[in-house]
């Protein structure tokens, strides 16, 4: 399905969504697009203003803040269950969530902050630039204290000791920008005869086992450790100003071990440091939209303090439906989402795969079941982040003020998208 089957799809598709509390299907009227945030565009390279409905200015001084922060970049090594592997593919949550916020036609602004090495491929930084990927936020971590097996030859040694002895050093408004900055000085030390120093951590890569009835292993092949998470998703104060006053952020986290800190300090933009009561103050107007998405299931029962964290940390909780199953136990979708919006989540999203989602809000009582949108089971080619593609196209409904259904419907939308292709999508995403 191309990109703008999807969204001609996620235009009409109300007719397909229904509320687990009507029996019956009711159509809606109207073109998702017709409430989009309206936008006037000045110079994109200098000084734009951006208007919404509300009448917000951005500054005039330099651009805006980006629509969408995602986090977290994987380089996957893909194993299908009838043997045939992929290689050195772009993955992780952030470019996958990234791609489904960009499918929708609002031309909103997204970028990705994470933890890289020098091994990050040059092909994965092309894919970012040509979907309009801001990575600003993409980071070399030098630690010169780890060595490659990921053990710690240092105890409180070292001059760095941010993130217990990483420094970040960051990228540029372009990926490939990026990565050619990183082979000039690493070419330039080579003719030099120098050393490759300082040592910088390696891009995450991991193993993704596909089975045949859709199960998916991830099996590390990075060294995992506390520095590899921190790379998955960075700290808060290394994130570029842009990034820092970004309208939505879209987190990955284990839901047995929530970031509570990161999350709070994105929900409520007290990564400035500086006066807390001054901080305080600020908050009711400077708070986000946050979405929060466990990457995995719990492999044991959490606490009641950890399962009120992990779902009133954000505005929407989006697990998939095994992830929520193994939170609140067995039950119905709609019975899940009851569940988890009992624990604190707002906006409830359980991701069903080849079924579609179940959506809810808390605040409204609304439940929508929507469908999937693949329609010819022969063109799916790999499930992998069609999770974080919903994600993506959810939010971008959700920051252009669309309705809960019609989000959603964006969300399957995208998510059709990505099933069709080996890894990220190769099509791009505007």
């Amino acid at each position: 399905m191309s990109v703008a089957a999807a969204a001609t799809h996620a235009r009409v598709t109300s007719s397909r969504a229904r509320p687990f509390r009507a029996p019956r299907r009711g159509r809606a009227t109207g073109d998702a697009a017709g409430r989009l945030v309206r936008r006037v565009r000045g110079n994109r390279g200098g000084a734009s203003v951006t208007r919404t409905r509300s009448g917000a200015e951005s500054s005039p001084s330099g651009p805006p803040p980006l629509d969408l922060v995602v986090f977290t970049v994987i380089v996957d090594d893909l194993v299908f269950a009838d043997g045939a592997t992929r290689m050195g593919v772009l993955g992780g949550g952030g470019p996958q969530t990234a791609f489904g916020f960009r499918t929708h036609p609002g031309d909103f602004s997204v970028g990705l902050a994470a933890g890289v090495g020098p091994d990050f491929p040059r092909e994965c930084a092309d894919w970012l630039d040509a979907n309009g990927v801001d990575t600003e936020g993409l980071m070399l971590v030098r630690d010169e204290r780890t060595n490659t097996s990921g053990a710690v030859e240092g105890e409180g040694e070292g001059g760095d000791e941010e993130e217990g002895g990483s420094s970040w050093e960051g990228g540029g408004a372009s990926a490939s920008a990026f990565v050619a900055r990183r082979e000039s000085a690493l070419a330039e030390k080579t003719n030099a005869k120098q050393p490759p120093s300082p040592s910088f951590r390696p891009t995450p890569r991991a193993w993704q086992i596909t089975e045949h009835d859709g199960r998916r292993t991830q099996v590390w092949r990075t060294p995992a450790n506390a520095h590899l998470y921190a790379m998955l998703r960075p700290p808060a104060e290394t994130l570029p100003p842009r990034y820092r006053g970004a309208k939505a952020f879209h987190v990955g986290v284990h839901p047995e071990r929530p970031d509570a800190t990161l999350l709070k300090a994105l929900r409520e933009k007290v990564i400035f440091g500086g006066d807390d009561e001054k901080n305080e103050k600020k908050n009711a107007s400077t708070r986000v939209l946050l979405s929060v998405e466990p990457f995995t299931r719990a492999t044991r029962p959490v606490s009641i303090e950890t399962l009120h964290t992990l779902c009133s940390a954000g505005d929407v909780f989006s697990p998939n439906e095994l992830e929520a199953v193994s939170l609140v136990g067995e039950g119905s979708p709609a019975e899940l989402c009851r569940r988890l919006a009992d624990a604190g989540a707002k906006i409830v999203c359980v991701r069903r795969g080849e079924k579609g989602a179940v959506v809810h809000s808390a605040a409204t009582g609304e439940t929508w079941d929507v469908p999937a949108f693949l329609e010819d089971q022969s063109r799916l080619a790999d499930v992998t982040g069609c999770g974080n593609a919903f994600c993506g196209g959810f939010m971008a409904g959700l920051v252009s003020g669309e309705s809960l259904d019609r989000a959603a419907c964006w969300g399957s939308a995208a998510a059709s998208v990505m099933a069709e292709h080996v890894g990220v999508a190769t099509v791009a995403a505007r």
